[in-house]
């Protein structure tokens, strides 16, 4: 199987959607501040934005070693997975916010954690298929360092927000 495969694409947003349900629920299991950087605080949408990034960066370290010898551009591998890291959590919003286009009432709890899987699912599979057609970018200096800079960005404030949580709707806990 190949990293552009259709079949890979399908098979790979299985295992991401895996470990981000483990990782979920990681921090009801092991409550410790460590798990608490990856895991989500609460049912937040920032904070499955935030477990779908680290999701995503543990899906390419596995990728990547699985794949390694097969992986002829590291580079471009490796800057077409940052770019997916930085595009996933806004992704993972729009296709939440259209489930609630779709079904704008208060969901039955059983229904809404059926809807959430599907849309972590498909959100990663529509950028598994972008991501293909990203890979064969050349990735200038410039866009590297700005690739960078928003990752960076991004743990700055999955950290922050893991600790404490300023009132603002996307923060906010839609149960607490």
């Amino acid at each position: 199987m190949n990293l552009g495969d259709s079949k890979y694409i399908y098979v790979r947003s299985l295992l991401f959607l895996v470990i981000f349900t483990g990782m979920h629920y990681a921090y009801k299991i092991f409550p410790n501040v460590v798990v608490l950087l990856f895991s989500p605080l609460n049912e937040a949408v920032f904070q499955h934005m935030k477990t779908g990034f680290y999701t995503y960066i543990i899906l390419t370290v596995i990728e990547f070693f699985i794949f390694k010898k097969k992986i002829a551009n590291k580079p471009k591998f490796l800057f077409s997975r940052i770019f997916s890291m930085v595009v996933y959590p806004y992704l993972i919003f729009l296709f939440f916010l259209f489930t609630r286009v779709v079904y704008p009432w208060q969901m039955h709890f059983v229904v809404e954690i059926i809807s959430a899987q599907i849309v972590v699912y498909i959100s990663v599979l529509f950028l598994g298929f972008l991501e293909v057609e990203i890979a064969k970018l050349e990735f200038g200096k410039r866009l590297r360092v700005l690739l960078l800079i928003l990752v960076v960005i991004l743990i700055i404030e999955f950290t922050a927000f893991s600790f404490y949580l300023p009132w603002h709707d996307i923060l906010a806990n839609p149960y607490g």
